[in-house]
């Protein structure tokens, strides 16, 4: 069954995603244009709150070894490392992965720019991650706008050919739930529309995720397409 994942920048926003009935985070700072990597003692904070109660997968772009090995020694779920396109992201793929696939989950990010790179997945695969990501800005217009449905599909089936979980994300809005649910990711993450005025930048609002998450329970009783 497909997650509800929220974006968490805070302890704070952890609790109260958590209280409205999330169970996957992903901690991360400035969202609007890409998502960076919080403190080791920001996430630590995080993970206290989310104990058992929830996973979190931590942004962990841009950093070097021994920051990605601060961040894993939190304890959090998993690293999130956006990955560049072509030869540059395979070398940054098989580098990572030999240095932190035994200590941590590693899950590869796409960007959506040139389109999903197909080709990235196995090595992502071979390389020791265990999870890919679709993910567009959150002050973009969205996933949905950026990439084509067809291609969001194929994205989720070459993953699941290399036995990676996938995840999409990227200025999803409530409409979205509908539209991608049917495609059966392990989760969909949103943070523009569970906040505030639906501004990434300002505080989560709780009466927003609990929309969302009833657009999930809503989707998830009507049958895929191969069911129907």
């Amino acid at each position: 069954m497909t997650a509800l994942q929220v974006t968490v920048a805070t302890a704070d926003e952890a609790e109260a995603a958590i209280a409205a009935g999330v169970t996957m985070l992903f901690a991360a700072g400035d969202v609007g244009e890409a998502a960076s990597p919080l403190s080791s003692s920001e996430l630590r904070a995080i993970m206290a709150v989310a104990g058992e109660k929830a996973e979190v997968a931590a942004s962990a772009g841009g950093l070097e070894a021994d920051g990605l090995a601060d961040l894993a020694s939190t304890g959090v779920t998993a690293l999130v490392l956006p990955v560049p396109t072509g030869d540059a992201g395979a070398a940054m793929l098989s580098q990572i992965g030999r240095s932190m696939a035994a200590s941590v989950k590693l899950i590869a990010a796409f960007p959506p720019e040139a389109g999903p790179d197909f080709d990235l997945l196995p090595v992502a695969a071979i390389a020791g991650f265990s999870g890919v990501w679709l993910a567009a800005p959150e002050a973009s217009d969205g996933l949905t706008k950026a990439v084509k449905l067809a291609d969001i599909a194929r994205f989720i089936a070459a993953a699941r050919r290399s036995k990676l979980s996938v995840g999409l994300s990227g200025g999803l809005r409530i409409v979205d739930v509908g539209t991608l649910l049917p495609l059966r990711p392990d989760h969909l993450g949103f943070r523009a529309a569970v906040s505030e005025d639906e501004d990434p930048a300002k505080p989560l609002d709780p009466a927003r995720i609990r929309a969302v998450a009833a657009a999930f329970a809503i989707h998830s009783v009507r049958p895929a397409p191969d069911e129907a």
